[in-house]
């Protein structure tokens, strides 16, 4: 054996050496196996031992709903009154409000000091450390925690949030306590909203790895016109089908807080109103105009919008008369804003 064909050998040794500790499975190893049923922290919405997102613009109620949540998952009582939960302790790891103010609203929201819930707070925790993970998890078993809220994900990582390769290791770290039997629910910014309304995914700041690697993912709105109605998608569950959009609607009465499940809400609607609005404020920067299909294209990529949605919306706009059809380039209309429209002469 030459040098050469002596150096591959022991290369080729070397790798088979080092994967000799990995568990390959056959086929039929697979087949033999019985998995348990799905279980849920969190009936359809938080998966046991799964990572969990909560995305939201500022003041949408984020962590007004993780700590609704915490004292239901407490007390084993539904969520939203609608939602079961599987009881257990719970760890709020908080990073993002000061102890008074977490304290206020959990006596609005009619808790008390009997509730099995622990708190690290503004510790400069950091999921990167492995000498903090151990200690977190090693306070989870002493108090025989089971589920840990981290509010939120950009106070407890120094990456940078559009890294993708950077964010995988932050989840990997996350999901080591996955890994270690725990349920983790964590809270996450979304983009400030720009010109039109992007999908539940594109609205959360930072990497599309940051979706990718969590189990399931619930988005939160307000109302355009309603600021204390709550629009609540799942965005992404991958033990089973998302469920359907619902609505919250933030109760106050005697000083108390407590929220209020409204039943499943009409997305189509919502689309349309959302088309509506992108529309206008998409032909501000086209005074010439746009013709209807590049609307409809532009509108459904950008915004992920249907095509009827955007149809519906444009033709109401111009029944209405916001939006005028004018001639185009051949047998096209041009559709433009009623304002851009309107001749030196005041004529349209």
């Amino acid at each position: 054996m030459d040098a050469f064909e002596k150096l591959k050998e022991e290369a080729k040794n070397e790798v088979i050496s080092e994967g000799k500790g990995m568990n390959f499975l056959t086929i039929k190893d697979v087949w033999n196996m019985v998995f348990p049923p799905n279980r849920w922290v969190v009936d359809q919405i938080v998966p046991s031992e799964g990572i969990t997102i909560i995305s939201g613009a500022p003041a949408s109620y984020k962590t007004w709903l993780i700590l609704q949540m915490a004292i239901n998952i407490s007390r084993g009582e539904s969520f939203l009154g609608k939602f079961n939960t599987e009881k257990g302790n719970v760890l709020m790891i908080d990073e993002e409000n000061h102890l008074q103010l977490v304290k206020d609203r959990l006596i609005l929201l009619g808790g008390d000091d009997l509730l099995s819930i622990c708190f690290l707070s503004q510790q400069d925790f950091l999921i990167t450390d492995e000498r903090m993970v151990k200690k977190v998890l090693s306070m989870c078993e002493e108090k025989s925690i089971s589920v840990i809220f981290i509010d939120s994900l950009v106070r407890i990582n120094r990456a940078d949030e559009n890294d993708a390769s950077r964010m995988s290791e932050v989840f990997r770290a996350i999901r080591s306590l996955c890994k270690a039997g725990k349920t983790v629910i964590l809270t996450h910014h979304e983009k400030k909203e720009g010109t039109f309304k992007l999908s539940p995914q594109s609205r959360m700041r930072g990497s599309s790895d940051i979706s990718a690697s969590v189990d399931a993912h619930l988005a939160i709105s307000r109302d355009r016109d309603n600021k204390t109605f709550l629009i609540l998608e799942q965005a992404k569950n991958r033990r089973e089908m998302e469920i359907a959009p619902f609505g919250v609607e933030v109760k106050k009465e005697n000083n108390r807080v407590w929220f209020e499940y409204k039943g499943d809400y009409d997305m189509g609607k919502n689309k349309k109103g959302e088309a509506r609005e992108s529309i206008l404020q998409m032909l501000e920067g086209y005074p010439d105009g746009m013709t209807k299909g590049d609307i409809s294209i532009q509108i459904s990529e950008t915004c992920k919008i249907g095509a009827k949605s955007c149809r519906e919306a444009l033709d109401d706009l111009i029944k209405e008369e916001l939006v005028k059809e004018k001639p185009g380039v051949g047998n096209t209309k041009h559709c433009v804003l009623a304002k851009y429209s309107v001749d030196e002469q005041g004529e349209i």
